[in-house]
């Protein structure tokens, strides 16, 4: 296959990436669910239900893209995230939207993975694997700029048109990236089938995960719990902005400016680590996310809205940072599906705790469900840094595993 066929892989999963990040709703989302009576409660039950969704689609379809193709898979699920978001705007009841979660639940779940699994293939038939870290943390980091742009867009959008509009142009874009998907250049590789069946197989990766690898056992529930940390207070960000009276248009951009941190340490994920080390760099990890929630939960006025910026620092380094222990010590055949027990690791810890962090903002207050998010964040990513560290005493092992897994 020629070298331009992987190059070009590359370039699409960027648009892709970009396609599925560009979601005009989210700065102004919460106001959406508030127009059709939903209360801060409600709107962590609905948060939750699509955490779940996820959760239970996630390993499926993580095996299902390491039996598919990563290009099959790219085409289901902007298919159906276009499918998802135009059934949003749509939607007016509680019902209705718990149903548009879940379609979108089945795209995310079967997008989750499947990209990063092709751009590291890509880089394979390259010969430049080792690059992964600074590939992956550029195109995250692209994603992450068209989020900023069109919460910027968004913002502007709600002001002159109705709230559904927003999640209608969303799955507009979310076609286009179905539209790129169609000249993804599937690299070679040996679909992962298991002897004794399927559930088996799935069993097999999964012991893999939890029990065997060194590494991997550590890093899959770290890179979950980095997730929960950046993505449990999200939802207390609007209503905080609501409470200190901003109007709506600055809600595009207060949040296309907390996509900015994510998108720089993303991008410079690898520089970052090379000057920290690697140890140093994963001890440090919990800390921006934890100091954020507490400078939301205790800094007066306008200055609380910064906390939230220290979060997304997090956010952009736990890929590319964490990413590649799975990524080297997996082999392709089950590297979506290993890379999907990590979201659904954290979908399923979300669907537990996020309700319980909008209960506590609902009944008591916001400074409260802060506190609740910035103690969940270090207790959770504390636990596993050690013991990640402890078997990674020179960073990645690069050992191989087994094909008899």
């Amino acid at each position: 296959m020629p070298m331009n066929a992987w190059q070009k892989n590359l370039k699409l999963v960027y648009i892709i990436r970009i396609g599925f990040s560009t979601i005009f709703c989210v700065p102004v989302i919460t106001l959406f669910w508030k127009q059709y009576g939903l209360n801060l409660l409600d709107i962590f039950w609905l948060q939750a239900i699509f955490a779940i969704a996820i959760a239970v689609l996630e390993i499926p379809s993580g095996y299902l893209a390491d039996r598919l193709g990563r290009k099959n898979t790219l085409l289901i699920s902007t298919a159906i995230a276009a499918a998802g978001w135009l059934a949003y705007s749509l939607a007016v009841t509680f019902p209705q939207f718990v149903a548009a979660e879940i379609i979108l639940g089945a795209g995310f779940s079967l997008f989750s993975g499947t990209d990063s699994s092709l751009v590291y293939e890509s880089l394979t038939e390259m010969q430049c694997a080792q690059s992964f870290t600074g590939i992956e943390g550029r195109q995250q980091s692209a994603g992450m700029i068209a989020e900023a742009g069109a919460a910027l867009a968004g913002g502007g959008m709600a002001m002159i048109m109705p709230l559904s509009w927003t999640l209608a142009a969303t799955g507009l874009v979310a076609f286009a990236s179905f539209c790129a998907s169609w000249g993804i250049t599937e690299p070679p590789r040996k679909a992962y089938h298991h002897p004794r069946g399927t559930w088996y197989g799935l069993y097999k990766i999964g012991r893999y995960v939890f029990l065997q690898s060194r590494l991997v056992k550590f890093a899959v529930p770290l890179m979950a719990a980095c997730s929960l940390s950046t993505m449990l207070g999200v939802w207390l960000y609007q209503p905080l902005w609501q409470a200190q009276k901003i109007p709506v248009y600055f809600f595009g951009v207060l949040w296309a400016a907390l996509v900015l941190p994510s998108a720089l340490t993303s991008h410079f994920a690898d520089k970052i680590e090379k000057k920290l080390g690697t140890r140093l760099l994963l001890w440090l990890l919990p800390f921006p996310a934890v100091i954020g929630y507490l400078i939301l939960a205790v800094a007066p006025g306008p200055l609380a809205l910064a906390g939230a910026y220290g979060v997304n620092l997090l956010r952009g380094l736990t890929l590319p940072v964490l990413g590649k222990y799975i990524h080297q010590e997996t082999f392709s055949d089950k590297r979506a599906t290993v890379l999907s027990i990590h979201s659904w690791l954290f979908r399923l810890a979300y669907f537990i705790l996020g309700p319980m962090v909008g209960w506590v903002g609902k009944h008591y207050t916001l400074t409260h469900a802060f506190l609740a998010c910035a103690a969940v964040s270090l207790l959770s990513t504390m636990f596993f840094i050690p013991r990640l560290l402890k078997n990674c005493t020179t960073g990645i092992s690069g050992v191989r595993k087994p094909a008899g897994l």
